[in-house]
């Protein structure tokens, strides 16, 4: 018995210091950085996408007080040039092409316009008014040049000039 035990001894004790060294060792450090270029990863942050650039046409329909479009569309934050053709032949029909920020401000802005009077164009100054033509004679053109809105949505485009805001409306669409 005695030489039993001599034997499974040694076996003890090499166990019980495996479980010393186990208990006491420490983790192996990760290797050291290499000087590799920096691969970009999808946690880095997107470069700026391009503006986006847009042309759109609208007109009025001759001696009558409409727009030749009841919508337009563009994209959200695009750069919009806007081309208006007064088709009109009466000098009596000037109009302009005015953007809103929301509806239900239309009959507002035509009378805070129609206070002004013609030498303001018909045009106040309100944070509700996204982007105006000038006031455009008959058989004229004018252009304008804006930055769509950021948030999609419809917003109301109407003429300031008194009265016509009635009939010349349209929407925005903006995707």
């Amino acid at each position: 018995m005695i030489r039993s035990t001599l034997l499974i001894l040694p076996v003890l004790l090499a166990c019980n210091e495996n479980k010393t060294e186990e208990s006491t060792a420490k983790p192996t450090p990760p290797p050291p950085a290499t000087s590799a270029p920096a691969v970009a990863t999808a946690s880095a942050a997107p470069s700026a996408a391009p503006v986006q650039k847009v042309d759109v046409e609208i007109s009025s329909i001759g001696d009558t007080m409409t727009f030749d479009k009841a919508t337009l569309t563009v994209p959200a934050k695009a750069e919009v040039h806007l081309t208006f053709h007064n088709n009109a032949k009466l000098d009596a029909l000037p109009h302009n092409w005015v953007l809103l920020a929301r509806t239900g401000k239309e009959a507002q802005i035509a009378a805070d316009g129609l206070a002004l009077g013609v030498d303001a164009g018909y045009l106040p100054k309100s944070e509700d008014i996204l982007a105006a033509t000038p006031l455009t004679a008959p058989k004229a053109t004018s252009e304008l040049t804006f930055t769509a809105p950021k948030y999609t949505g419809n917003y109301p485009f109407i003429c300031t000039v008194p009265g016509h805001y009635l009939t010349m409306k349209g929407t925005l669409i903006v995707q």
